[in-house]
């Protein structure tokens, strides 16, 4: 298959808090998801950092630097795929909140995905790539960000525990009220549909990567046993877990 777009490379990369890249520019586009840590980034003359849950974009031929700040070490997912009218960058920002985890919930698939590098998963990436840039080109930055961010940490770090709408409140410094309408605006919809998202997320990402049964998944991702975690599980994906993990 001769796509437009193909996907050239996507990994989860883990470096030291010490880790440095001096200036340098890709023959490809780029996009990296920052998803532990933070990114000092030197491009255009413009200096930008990027913690956890924000995502950058390197065009092609464009020199740019980068490091580590903060002394935690940077988890990072990066993508790259080649230039093509698949793929229209032209007005991308150069720095934007993956307030839903859309993005994130996306590279990781594609990681998954490779190996194997058959025509098949070729496919699918390239796939998984236009949704990619759909959910980035629309993604910008807004008034929210930082709240988003700290939520979505907040949640991630608490999966196994019972998470309430008077919590993430908490975590965001508002009333309920204020934090609910905030929230479903920066994000598209309501925070604890948001946790279910998270908690089906996490779900998957343990079907893929572990044999554990259904009852030990339940507690870690916060259901209270696999009964409720199928029902959840279902209704965000649209399929069973057990579906899911016969295709694994």
């Amino acid at each position: 298959m001769a796509g437009l777009h193909r996907v050239r490379h996507i990994a989860r990369l883990l470096f030291d808090g010490g880790w440095a890249m001096a200036e340098h520019s890709h023959p490809f586009q780029e996009l990296v998801l920052v998803a532990d840590g933070e990114i000092e980034t030197v491009m255009d003359g413009r200096t930008t950092r990027a913690g956890a849950g924000m995502v950058k974009f390197h065009p092609q031929g464009i020199a740019h630097a980068e490091r580590a700040v903060g002394g935690r070490p940077p988890v990072l997912l990066c993508m790259c795929w080649d230039e093509g009218a698949g793929v229209d960058c032209a007005r991308w920002p150069q720095l934007a909140a993956d307030r839903t985890g859309r993005i994130r919930m996306l590279m990781e698939w594609m990681i998954e995905l490779s190996p194997p590098h058959d025509e098949a998963s070729q496919a699918a990436r390239d796939g998984l790539l236009q949704a990619v840039a759909l959910a980035y080109a629309g993604s910008g930055q807004g008034p929210f960000d930082d709240m988003v961010l700290a939520v979505r940490s907040w949640v991630r770090q608490h999966l196994d525990h019972p998470i309430y709408l008077e919590d993430l409140a908490q975590v965001a410094g508002m009333s309920r009220f204020h934090f609910n309408r905030c929230f479903s605006k920066a994000v598209g919809m309501p925070p604890m549909r948001f946790v279910r998202i998270m908690r089906a997320d996490a779900t998957r990402s343990l079907l893929l990567n572990s044999a554990l049964p259904l009852r030990e998944i339940a507690p870690r991702v916060g259901f209270a046993d696999e009964f409720q975690l199928s029902r959840v599980f279902r209704e965000v994906t649209g399929q069973s877990p057990a579906t899911l993990r016969r295709r694994k």
